[in-house]
C-alpha cells in the first residue's frame, strides 16, 4: 500500500502510541470497507429490483414503437407531402438520413485516403493516424464520393417524439 501524508491535530509522543494509531486507522479502513460492501450489496438489490419492474415496460414500449413504426409506413400516404404528422401526444414522421459506407480492409481504406488526398480533399482526412472524416466528405456529390471508393447512403428514417407536456395533462 502506498505511504499517505497527512496533518493533523493529533500529537503522538511514544512508538507505542503511532502503533496503536496504526491499529485504528486499519480498523476504520475495515469498517468503512464493510460499510461499503454492504452499500453495494443494496445497489445491486435496488438495481435488479428496477430491472425486474422495467423489463414489462420496455418490452411493451419496443412493442408499440414497432407497431407506431409499421402503421406509418403503411399510412405515408395519409401525410401527403409533409415529412410528419402530428398528433395529440407526439408526432410521427419520416427523415431522409445519409452515411458514408467505406469499403473494409485497411489496403482499401488507405487507397481512399490517398484519392482524397490526390483530389484536393484534404478536409475528408484527419491525422492522426489518417483517417476518413465521414462528416466532410459527405459534404460531396455522390458522384465524387464514389470516385474516391467510397458510396453515399441515403434512405428514409422513421422517427416519433412525445409531446410531454400534452401527457401530462
Amino acid at each position: 500500500m502506498a505511504r499517505q501524508k497527512v496533518r493533523s491535530a493529533i500529537r503522538l509522543t511514544s512508538w507505542q502510541e503511532a502503533d496503536d494509531a496504526l491499529r485504528q486507522i486499519g480498523e476504520n479502513r475495515r469498517d468503512l470497507n464493510a460499510i461499503e460492501n454492504v452499500m453495494n450489496e443494496q445497489i445491486a438489490t435496488a438495481k435488479a429490483t428496477a430491472d425486474a419492474k422495467a423489463r414489462p415496460l420496455k418490452e411493451s414500449t419496443a412493442m408499440l414503437e414497432t407497431a407506431l413504426k409499421e402503421y406509418a409506413q403503411e399510412h405515408r400516404a395519409d401525410m401527403g407531402k409533409a415529412k410528419s404528422k402530428v398528433l395529440t401526444f407526439g408526432k410521427v414522421g419520416f427523415r431522409l438520413s445519409s452515411r458514408i459506407k467505406l469499403p473494409t480492409g485497411a489496403a482499401k481504406v488507405a487507397a481512399i485516403i490517398d484519392k482524397l488526398l490526390e483530389r484536393g480533399m484534404q478536409e475528408c482526412v484527419v491525422y492522426p493516424p489518417p483517417k476518413i472524416d465521414k462528416d466532410a466528405l459527405k459534404k460531396y456529390a455522390p458522384s465524387e464520393i464514389a470516385e474516391v471508393g467510397a458510396s453515399l447512403e441515403v434512405e428514409d428514417t422513421f422517427g416519433y417524439e412525445i409531446d410531454e407536456d400534452a401527457l401530462a395533462q
